[in-house]
């Protein structure tokens, strides 16, 4: 019998597919008994088809937007954000710590927890307890050490809760420019998992020029914010294997701000934006009240990383579907 290896690979996908009539047993057993195949191949390949060897790997982008009020980004022409809306989940009502300064905000939304836990109450970032309540790239360490994590930002205090070993990369630049270039390169060429990204300009003009929608000045910061989210989606999408991927991409901030100045614990400065995209998110704006502490345990159960009651995190899955 004279039988090519197309056809014999066909014939056993049939053998899978069909189950084992007895027409297909007979055909097996003429296989094995003319030495074509041995009956160990025959066995090896007839295993169940386990819907994870289709499955794509889960990663996640989060972007974060210093200082960018809700009601200003909604004003602001942000086309790529925008983008990402459509294609997710929001919110323009997520609340932030009541402490509304920079080390206490980004501390929050990377550990999933408040300040009375993380103890970070200030920008000084005095004893702070990364022992209980680490940086979420901690957790994802020691649950799949293999994932790679990068922490790129504008502004170098958001590494100082990183422990050793948390990230495989960081790196602080004086720009948000420099940031989208250092970032748009890994994506496009690293086997990056999990990457945290700073911008620091909104902020930067709003403590110039004042936090809100009526501000030209803040509103064209935004609007240069959402051309460089614009560029880390391109390289995202440019990625070799990013048919196989499956990304969660989270925008979002720390704070707002009045005048010129934040810190209070005031609507202005408290109400922050949420947003969560991609092919796992769920659509439309979320009813239920979300808080910047969310990002982290919602990043974890997209990356299939158990959160442990022990852990003890304040936050909450907000954003994908519930399980």
């Amino acid at each position: 019998m004279n039988i090519s290896s197309g056809t014999l690979h066909a014939l056993i996908l049939l053998f899978l597919l069909s189950g084992i009539s007895p027409f297909l047993q007979s055909y097996r057993n003429i296989l094995v008994n003319q030495h074509l195949v041995t009956s160990e191949y025959i066995t090896a390949v007839n295993q169940p088809i386990n819907a994870n060897m289709f499955a794509k790997e889960n990663k996640v982008l989060i972007i974060g937007i210093d200082g960018c009020r809700p009601d200003a980004l909604l004003k602001a022409n942000t086309i790529f954000i925008d983008k990402l809306i459509e294609n997710g989940a929001y919110s323009f009502k997520a609340r932030t710590d009541e402490i509304s300064s920079s080390g206490t905000c980004w501390t929050g939304m990377l550990t999933g927890v408040w300040h009375n836990k993380h103890n970070v109450i200030s920008n000084e970032y005095k004893n702070p307890n990364m022992d209980e309540y680490p940086h979420f790239f901690h957790r994802v360490k020691l649950a799949k050490p293999g994932l790679s994590t990068y922490s790129i930002a504008h502004w170098a205090p958001v590494h100082k809760i990183l422990q050793d070993g948390d990230a495989d990369v960081i790196k602080s630049f004086q720009s948000d420019d420099s940031v989208t270039v250092a970032a748009t390169k890994y994506l496009s060429e690293a086997d990056v998992d999990i990457m945290f990204i700073h911008f620091d300009e909104v902020d930067h003009a709003g403590h110039t020029y004042g936090y809100g929608p009526e501000y030209e000045e803040y509103l064209k910061a935004i609007e240069n914010a959402d051309q460089r989210v614009g560029q880390l989606i391109s390289a995202l999408e440019s990625r070799q294997n990013y048919e196989n991927e499956n990304w969660l991409i989270m925008i979002s901030t720390d704070h707002g701000g009045s005048e010129t100045g934040h810190g209070k614990n005031i609507p202005e400065h408290t109400t922050i934006f949420y947003i969560v995209s991609g092919k796992d998110a769920i659509k439309g704006e979320i009813k239920k009240q979300v808080f910047v502490i969310d990002v982290t345990v919602t990043a974890l159960t997209h990356l299939q990383i158990d959160i442990e009651p022990s852990w003890n995190l304040d936050g909450q899955v907000s954003g994908l579907p519930e399980s």
